[in-house]
């Protein structure tokens, strides 16, 4: 594709340093580059890759100052979000996946009266239980479960061995990952006597919004009595733990290892970083931010980053570190005065 043509196609604002007949083919990271190939500049970190990379063309922002003149480096492409262009070219310049042939495999099992729309794929060693309801071209990938009662939307991608359990309900373009667990009980006992514990019933459901994302080996547990919610729009990373009866707001996007507990409510647009956990019963506002590895135990009500553990404002917490840093130099300082102090007495 000529350079010019692929700009247009993904929303550039400008095209720098090119000689007009480059012919982009593949898309590539900034330190291993081939000929042919564009990638892009997201990250300042990156920026030392302009001269030495061997791609035909880099995307990046608007304002990048770039350290060459035409012949000296690739093509430049300016874009107003670099990281959205290269998701267009990526669409571009993918393979194809290969879709599968609509209809049910022979190996798949369909409990009595499920209702699949006659677009839907339900692939190998695939379990539909008893009325449950697969909408129109949605794929259900080999060796997947779909409880009795469970609704799944349309257009929706299922991939192998999910589980979704009994009445689950599940939005259009719904996106689950191989080996995630839609609605297995929450962690629910309650303590006795002697020292054992008694299993409160989990009876709840988990309900999934339009246009969810979640990947491999996550765990979204059923609600005790209502429900468990992930709305619109939200993006679960792999391997993260969504507890009982909790709310995650539309478009909230949440790294791998993350941990929400039971009964906490997440505003829209959060972003919680890798290995980051909340505890039960809380609330965050829209617009947050919670930084990796940061433990938040109390309800936050003002947008904004928050960071460490206890999590804090960013710049608390920062302020806290540099003080802890300095530790060690104030207690021999002190140390010192005692003894000038004890030897004038």
């Amino acid at each position: 594709m000529n350079i010019t043509e692929f700009a247009e196609k993904i929303g550039a604002v400008a095209i720098q340093f090119a000689r007009g007949d480059e012919e982009l083919t593949c898309v590539t990271g900034i330190e291993d580059g081939v000929e042919h190939a564009v990638t892009f500049i997201g990250n300042a970190l990156y920026e030392r890759y302009l001269t030495t990379t061997k791609a035909s063309a880099v995307i990046v922002s608007e304002h990048l100052q770039v350290p060459y003149v035409l012949g000296n480096g690739p093509a430049v492409i300016r874009a107003k979000s670099p990281y959205e262009a290269f998701s267009r070219a990526l669409e571009i310049f993918s393979p194809r996946r290969e879709q599968p042939e609509r209809g049910v495999h022979p190996s798949a099992v369909v409990e009595t009266a499920a209702v699949l729309h006659e677009s839907a794929h339900i692939g190998a060693n695939a379990f539909i239980g008893a009325r449950a309801k697969i909408g129109a071209n949605t794929v259900i990938r080999p060796g997947a479960y779909v409880g009795p009662d469970a609704i799944i939307g349309a257009d929706c991608e299922i991939h192998p061995n999910v589980v979704i359990y009994d009445r689950m309900k599940l939005g259009d373009r719904v996106v689950i990952g191989a080996g995630t667990v839609i609605g297995y009980d929450g962690f629910g006992f309650v303590p006795m006597g002697d020292g054992s514990y008694r299993k409160i019933p989990q009876i709840g459901i988990v309900v999934i919004e339009d246009d969810v994302e979640i990947g491999a080996n996550t765990t979204v547990d059923r609600a005790t009595v209502s429900e468990t919610r992930i709305r619109k729009g939200v993006k679960l990373d792999n391997l993260i733990q969504i507890a009982h009866n909790v709310d995650v707001g539309e478009n909230t996007v949440m790294a791998a290892q993350a941990g929400i507990s039971g009964s906490t409510t997440l505003g829209r647009s959060n972003i919680i970083a890798g290995q980051a956990g909340l505890t039960g019963h809380i609330t965050t506002t829209d617009q947050v931010i919670v930084g990796a590895q940061s433990g938040v135990s109390k309800s936050i009500t003002k947008p904004g980053l928050y960071m460490g553990y206890p999590a804090r404002p960013s710049r608390e917490t920062l302020k806290l570190e540099g003080a802890l840093r300095s530790l060690p130099e104030l207690i021999e300082r002190v140390k010192k005065l005692e003894e000038q102090l004890a030897a004038n007495n």
